[in-house]
């Protein structure tokens, strides 16, 4: 009853959305059927679940569909009896129909050759002359990475089910900071350095991962659903989730909390660090033989904040500066051309819509990714993120200290 009445309530609509509604009603009815018994739910669902509905009729059939769906993960399909089973089958069998007659042969043709790419191209523009080739290329293989095939991953059990997802999340988010091409003699910013993503993944493996998997709320987790059958997405979707009793982002964020240093007590010396609680000589480490700048204590919320970032809205934004620098730098024709300073105005609309950090993170990424924008018109950006040195520092840290690199 109470999640009827949140679901058609619209004041509980201005504090979530209906997916972060079912995931938090998903849990709650989830752990109150647990309660009541398996063996009392085994009963209720003989009886269409009667016993647990609300006597009000109204939104009866979303109710069945909700309790349904809790009790599956818990007890499984429901068994039908032989003769449901007889009749499923004979149904089955009618469904079917007759076997379809073979194919007709035809007469195969020859495929129409195309014309060479020169004389293709001495026909004139196509019926799309609106688009440029650049553009064409970026829709093409913006088409190739949407129609990709996810990877299949065999389901073996939670811890496991949990470490490959969250890894795998956490890298396609890093993997567009990343820069492609060479460092240019630079010492990088750790999310843009090729190798951070490798000692990202053996932190969380070694520091973060098995301590969260060994919490009563990550074990009880792991029980709640049938995960061969729901598998990752689940677990993307309650990260994706509300941030209220949220145990995979809570578990997440005390363990980022547990590599800060202990503070000293008053006439005392302070603590050392646990071996289980300090990642930073292993970034320390790594950073100094790939030359990148390592993450410090002052970086954590950055650092923990990664499982957060939404990739597919960033990978938007990379596509929309890739698009605004080919029509500002390098159009194919006065049609394409863009006015001067749109990459600069869209790298400023994209840093206030994003979370801290992200713009000057992929304006740096820029700079290496297109030849253009060199050391005197990095600084010019910078001088867009405030009137004063320490404004600008206050406002985008790492691109001042990437600018102070560049001399310019």
């Amino acid at each position: 009853m109470l999640r009827r009445l949140t679901m058609r309530d619209p004041e509980a609509r201005k504090w979530a959305t209906e997916k972060q509604l079912n995931v938090v009603f998903s849990v709650i009815l989830t752990k109150t059927v647990e309660r009541y018994g398996i063996g009392k739910l085994k009963a209720a669902r003989e009886r269409n679940f009667e016993p647990l509905l609300p006597p009000d009729p109204a939104g009866r059939d979303e109710d069945l569909r909700v309790i349904g769906d809790i009790a599956s993960q818990l007890l499984g399909p429901p068994q039908m009896s032989e003769a449901e089973s007889t009749q499923a089958g004979f149904h089955a069998l009618l469904a079917r129909g007759a076997a379809a007659p073979p194919p007709r042969t035809t007469r195969t043709q020859p495929p129409t050759r195309e014309p060479p790419p020169l004389f293709a191209a001495q026909l004139g523009p196509s019926s799309d002359k609106g688009l440029s080739a650049a553009r064409r290329m970026a829709q093409l293989q913006q088409a190739a990475e949407d129609n990709s095939e996810k990877p299949q991953v065999t389901f073996t059990d939670f811890a496991t089910l949990l470490d490959d997802t969250i890894c795998a999340y956490v890298e396609k988010t890093l993997g567009i900071f990343r820069i492609t091409g060479p460092s240019r003699g630079i010492r990088l910013p750790f999310l843009l350095a090729p190798e951070f993503g490798q000692v990202y993944r053996e932190i969380l493996q070694k520091y973060i991962l098995p301590q969260m998997r060994a919490t009563r709320a990550m074990q009880a987790l792991g029980q709640s659903y049938n995960w061969a059958e729901v598998g990752g997405d689940k677990l993307i979707e309650i990260i994706q989730g509300s941030e209220v009793n949220n145990p995979i982002l809570h578990n997440w964020d005390a363990r980022w909390a547990a590599f800060r240093t202990p503070k000293a007590v008053k006439g005392k010396k302070a603590p050392a660090q646990k071996p289980d609680d300090n990642p930073w000589p292993l970034l320390r480490e790594e950073a100094t033989r790939y030359n990148y700048e390592p993450p410090t204590e002052s970086h954590i919320i950055l650092l923990q904040d990664i499982i957060r970032f939404e990739a597919d809205v960033m990978g938007k934004c990379w596509r929309e500066l890739s698009q605004l620098y080919t029509q500002e730098f390098a159009p194919s024709g006065r049609m394409d051309q863009a006015r001067e300073g749109a990459f600069r105005d869209g790298i400023m609309k994209w840093t206030a819509k994003l979370p801290d950090y992200i713009g000057e993170h992929l304006a740096m990424k820029a700079h290496f990714e297109f030849d253009r924008l060199d050391g005197p018109w990095m600084r010019k950006l910078l001088n867009s993120f405030g009137k004063n040195d320490s404004e600008r520092r206050r406002n985008a840290p790492f691109l001042t200290d990437f600018v102070l690199q560049l001399g310019a």
